[in-house]
């Protein structure tokens, strides 16, 4: 038998698997270098459309947070633009009710033995501050008070001696509460 010596083959063939596989580990890695710089290049330019996006984003809130200022601006405007309306509404429906009182008071006081001399008006009450000849034209005046349909409570506040125009006169404070005179001035503003 014929003896063949195959180990400068062997050594050989394990050098060439050796390159082999040195060569296909260093195109891998060349391989994988070129694909981590691809992710690189695509993640770097996904960031920077984020950051335009982001910066986009920045200034569409700068212009909305203007304009919500804006919008409550006109907002608190509307609100004192509504309370105006209000009052002026509530001061169209009351304007007639205090001449009318007014001029209700005025029949009720009794000529040349009285005189008022200052009245105090709220929504609610009424204050009369007058002089009167004597007791009982404060009692007759207070009596007329009672039967007016506007005024609801007559009570009397001070009544005392003073001396007015060179005569004896009594001083008197009359504190009224009023019955819901925009009612009456609305009825007889329909008439």
């Amino acid at each position: 038998m014929i003896r063949i010596n195959l180990l400068p083959f062997r050594a050989a063939r394990t050098k060439e698997n050796i390159r082999r596989q040195v060569s296909v580990f260093l195109l891998s890695m060349i391989l994988l270098l070129v694909i981590l710089v691809m992710i690189n290049f695509r993640l770097g330019g996904k960031v920077d459309t984020l950051e335009t996006e982001l910066a986009n984003i920045r200034e569409d809130i700068n212009r909305y947070e203007e304009k919500a200022e804006q919008v409550d601006v006109i907002e608190n405007k509307l609100e004192e633009l509504k309370t105006k309306i209000k009052i002026v509404k509530e001061l169209k429906e009351n304007r007639e009710a205090p001449p009318l009182l007014l001029a209700e008071i005025t029949e009720l006081v009794v000529p040349r033995r009285m005189q008022i001399k200052k009245m105090t008006y709220t929504r609610s009450s009424l204050g009369i501050e007058g002089i009167a000849m004597d007791n009982e034209t404060v009692a007759v005046f207070m009596k007329r008070l009672e039967g007016s349909e506007k005024i609801a409570n007559v009570e009397l506040g001070s009544a005392r001696q003073t001396t007015e125009y060179d005569v004896e006169m009594k001083s008197f404070g009359i504190n009224c509460n009023l019955a819901d005179l925009s009612a009456g001035a609305n009825e007889k503003a329909k008439k």
